[in-house]
């Protein structure tokens, strides 16, 4: 059930992007506060994202982001290790 007046803020990350879906003003300042944090990490993982969106309840969700420029077995590797972490998080929720 998709609210018509909810926000979306765009992460992308090698190969996964991250739609995270705001509805209130505390959900959107959780999430600048995340944004200027990891502005200062100097390596920031998928799994790292996957934690912070789960242990702050915030909606989100992702696809697949493809690049060109890789060979197709590092392609076919990224969507490996995309839909390995998106079934696990996914098997979290649903336990959750």
């Amino acid at each position: 059930m998709r609210n018509e007046n909810r926000g979306q803020i765009v992460i992308e990350c090698p190969n996964t992007i991250f739609h995270l879906y705001v509805e209130s003003a505390e959900e959107l300042s959780k999430v600048q506060v995340f944004m200027n944090n990891i502005r200062h990490v100097n390596s920031l993982g998928v799994n790292d994202i996957y934690n912070w969106c789960n242990r702050q309840k915030v909606e989100y969700r992702t696809s697949f982001n493809y690049d060109n420029r890789l060979t197709w077995t590092k392609m076919i590797k990224s969507y490996i290790f995309y839909f390995r972490h998106k079934v696990k998080y996914a098997y979290r929720m649903i336990e959750t």
